[in-house]
């Protein structure tokens, strides 16, 4: 079977940053905004944006194709993970843009939604499926979002568990690029909350619910906990979320959550920035290793109000099989 790689994640934050204090939202919520600036949420500044997503997008194409040196004409398919296109002819028009833009004059776009801050990781998964199959030998993977599309301009979302930032950040999934292999990818969809249950019982849901989508992941490809050197998150109920994952055995220095008060939550893109990052700021220290742990594998969790979905990645990259492949 082909191995499909992530390689090459990059990003483009909004081009201004604020304190997130100086939000209308928060300074008409004290509570709100205790809560969500307190140490153990940690958030301290948001990004945004005068351009629209595409342009974030293109930027972290961009990024992407050039660490890859992949040419974007080789890039067979473009998928789409956002919920800030413009409706009707327009959006079209705009992707249009972006593909000429990017050199991706042969690709086919298609977009993926409704699964909120879960839907790129869906897209990693559908990807990875593709490439295994033959289908496609280079699948680009563009998540994205501005608040005044997204969220209809609000920037306080969920009820006060998280602030949004205008980012974008793009990954290749590859049948030859060097890159992180792919093993597996789970999802899970529940009932949205405040149905009448109470805060115990959507306490309690939101729990099984993480189980049930690890649970998934595992069987998939078996893995252990201890195997796993980070879950790289969305950066959504940062305090309910260290809850969730500690019982599943993902607790403490598992949980990189060290980007929440430099970009917030920057809805669907922050596992592949929080991936970008890690990947950034590593030093090797053997033989395909990025760290002394000896743990294999790394996750990236998309994390919304209704539907999580897990990618798990061997955390120790293949290098370029290009020469003589396909």
């Amino acid at each position: 079977m082909i191995t499909a790689r992530l390689c090459a994640p990059a990003y483009e934050l909004g081009e201004y940053a604020a304190p997130v204090t100086e939000l209308p939202e928060l300074q008409a919520a004290p509570r709100i905004a205790a809560e969500l600036t307190a140490p153990n949420a940690g958030f301290a500044t948001y990004r945004w944006s005068d351009a629209p997503v595409v342009e974030l997008m293109a930027a972290a194409v961009q990024r992407t194709l050039g660490e890859t040196g992949i040419p974007g004409d080789e890039v067979d398919l473009v998928l789409l993970a956002t919920d800030s296109l413009p409706g009707g002819r327009a959006a079209h028009r705009d992707v249009a843009e972006l593909l000429a833009e990017t050199g991706l004059t042969r690709a086919t776009a298609g977009t993926l939604g409704l699964m909120d801050c879960a839907t790129a990781m869906a897209a990693l998964g559908t990807a990875a499926s593709l490439v295994r199959d033959g289908s496609a030998r280079h699948v680009l993977v563009v998540s994205g979002d501005v608040a005044d599309h997204a969220t209809g301009g609000e920037r306080v979302v969920a009820g006060g568990v998280a602030i949004a930032s205008d980012a974008a950040a793009s990954a290749l999934v590859s049948a030859t690029a060097a890159g992180l292999p792919i093993l597996g990818m789970a999802h899970h969809t529940s009932a949205a909350p405040g149905t009448g249950g109470g805060a115990r019982q959507e306490l309690t849901a939101k729990v099984t619910a993480h189980r049930e989508l690890f649970a998934r992941l595992a069987a998939h490809h078996p893995h252990r906990p201890e195997s796993v050197r980070a879950v790289l998150p969305s950066n959504f109920a940062r305090m309910a979320l260290e809850i969730y994952l500690s019982d599943v055995g993902y607790g403490g220095d598992k949980l990189a959550l060290g980007n929440v008060g430099r970009i917030a939550h920057c809805l669907g893109s922050d596992p592949l920035i929080n991936l970008a990052d890690r990947l950034a700021d590593a030093t090797p220290v053997g033989p395909g290793t990025k760290d002394g742990t000896g743990a294999e594998h790394l996750v990236l969790l998309g994390a919304g109000i209704s539907h999580l979905a897990a990618v798990l990645l061997d955390a120790r990259p293949l290098p370029d099989a290009s020469e003589g492949a396909f």
